[in-house]
């Protein structure tokens, strides 16, 4: 109900804006594509409206339905990189100030060394979402626990139901409208599980002990080899899935050992498994991720492959 008196109230709004913006030289009444903005009110062609939030040429539309739900800032120059906080204003209230109260996320700009960085540990509570051509990444920040508060149990089952819709949107719109509604932005996705966490430390940091061996032939070490080709093409254009009901193929496997940490990751080469890659820890436990490529073709195991024999090939020269 709440939304159609909004809905009417704009469609009448629209038609005094067109009528005011005909006649209207002060600049703060603006057509852009397929919307309507004035001042930081954007009418947007689907009957919703938003208020803009900006930063540092950065914007953040908010539904006008949530506006005066939430408290949101946007600090000027944050040596952390926050570009905007988004907290709701009940749970702070209730909390009486407590630090993260009502907290629902935040986007914060990071730079390429920095984004290297985190993607080398882990990453809870961080999703890279979005990159922009002067080097620079954003990351969807979220609570990793509930931040939600009332004055009592009742309240809080009274306010459950728009304490999940502000969950549900922030985690489902937040990010794609931000990259649609600033220029330059392109989406970008980075895994963060173990795999892609050992593979980003080969990427990024110095000295980390490795080897790659096979089922046939013994360990390799990284040598003069380098690396960079083959990483590309394992951490790009790929996501891992986690395959928790599935068994582990028999049969030969390339293997990426981490003799220091205890971890290892098995690459397997069966005809119809090259996309499978097994985990196992020093004491056994095992994990089995399937990697699905952006080109269907590609098989991880042939990378490995690749760079075993790139190894053996350095160390007979």
């Amino acid at each position: 109900m709440k939304k159609t008196v909004i809905s009417i109230l704009l469609a009448a709004v629209l038609i005094c804006t067109l009528t005011v913006f005909a006649f209207a030289d002060s600049g703060t009444i603006e057509i852009s594509g397929d919307r309507i903005v004035i001042d930081n009110l954007a009418l947007l062609p689907d009957g919703e409206a938003a208020i803009i939030h900006e930063n540092d040429g950065m914007k953040l539309f908010i539904p006008l339905e949530y506006e005066e739900l939430l408290l949101t800032e946007a600090p000027k120059n944050d040596r952390g990189g926050v570009l905007f906080s988004v907290a709701e204003k009940a749970s702070v209230e209730a909390a009486g100030g407590e630090e993260g109260a009502g907290a629902l996320f935040r986007i914060v700009q990071i730079t390429e060394e920095q984004t290297h960085e985190i993607r080398c540990s882990d990453m809870s509570g961080n999703e890279i979402f979005a990159k922009d051509g002067d080097g620079n990444y954003y990351v969807f920040n979220h609570p990793t626990d509930v931040r939600f508060f009332r004055e009592s149990n009742e309240k809080m089952t009274e306010d459950m139901p728009i304490w999940t819709e502000l969950n549900e949107w922030a985690w489902n719109h937040v990010r794609d409208t931000f990259i649609a509604e600033n220029e330059g932005l392109t989406a970008e996705t980075c895994g963060n599980s173990d795999l892609e966490i050992f593979l980003a430390r080969i990427a990024y940091q110095d000295d980390v002990n490795y080897t790659v061996s096979t089922t046939e032939f013994g360990p390799m070490e990284p040598g003069d080899v380098d690396p960079a080709p083959y990483l590309e093409r394992l951490m790009n254009g790929v996501t891992y899935e986690v395959l928790r009901d599935a068994e582990a193929p028999d049969g030969e496997y390339v293997v990426l050992n981490f003799p220091e940490e205890g971890y290892r990751f098995d690459f397997f080469r069966m005809e119809g498994k090259e996309n499978y890659i097994r985990q196992i820890w020093s004491d056994d436990f095992e994990m089995l991720y399937q990697a699905n490529f952006e080109d269907g073709n590609v098989k991880a195991s042939e990378i490995m492959s690749d760079w075993y024999d790139a190894l053996v090939a350095a160390a007979k020269d």
